[in-house]
């Protein structure tokens, strides 16, 4: 299980820059640093939405605080935006997509690529890499919420792994706990979609489904099984 810990709970104002974002707190206005340079206006508005915040006291920073959590105000669902926890979802529950023979190794370098994780189980040697899901539609987590040349690019080497015989593997977190199955997301990104798309087969996708929950203190995501890519 994945435990965020936070210390209070914010109304959203505005997005200031790729990483910084105004809220009110305690009826005073602060800014902390977002942890994930993708979109958040499906999940909050100015003024509407409560933003889980976690106090961070280090010198040298900008802002005293990081988000790490968003509470839909349509839907009530908390949704992680902490760029950091698909990798530590993916390291609780690789399982689900791997096997229960399988091993993992993170921030691997291999055939002159630098890898979210190495895995190995009886089918081989895999290259991973990890992406979180935050933007939902009916059960299907669409990936990714913004044009992300970044994920292109890691398909393409994961495609020239996989012709190297390590086997290629993009595996998608889920940040939320509706999402039942994952997909592209042809409307924001049709080029990771169609390079995603067309490499099955040669490249494989896979999801991680997770459970969701506050206590009060902290935010816990439980992975509780795998979700299937479809194109």
């Amino acid at each position: 299980m994945v435990v965020i810990k936070y210390d209070d709970i914010g109304r959203f104002l505005s997005r200031v820059n790729r990483f910084i974002v105004e809220l009110e707190v305690g009826g005073k206005m602060v800014q902390c640093h977002l942890h994930d340079t993708g979109r958040i206006d499906h999940l909050v508005h100015s003024g509407s939405g409560e933003v889980y915040v976690r106090r961070v006291s280090r010198l040298g920073r900008r802002t005293s605080c990081d988000v790490v959590a968003v509470r839909n105000p349509i839907e009530g669902r908390i949704v992680v935006v902490d760029s950091r926890i698909p990798n530590r979802i993916f390291a609780e529950g690789y399982r689900y997509v791997l096997g229960e023979e399988s091993y993992i190794e993170a921030e691997k370098d291999i055939l002159g690529s630098r890898l979210d994780f190495l895995a190995s189980n009886p089918k081989g040697l895999w290259a991973v890499e990890v992406k979180g899901v935050n933007l939902a539609r009916g059960g299907i987590g669409l990936f990714p919420n913004a044009p992300s040349a970044r994920a292109v690019k890691h398909v393409e080497v994961l495609e020239r792994l996989s012709r190297e015989g390590v086997r290629g593997l993009m595996v998608f977190a889920a940040l939320r706990s509706d999402v039942e199955v994952f997909s592209p997301n042809r409307m924001v990104d049709p080029r990771f979609s169609r390079l995603a798309c067309s490499l099955r087969g040669i490249v494989e996708f896979a999801g991680i489904r997770v459970k969701v929950e506050d206590d009060g203190y902290s935010i816990r995501i439980e992975p509780v099984g795998v979700g299937e890519f479809r194109c």
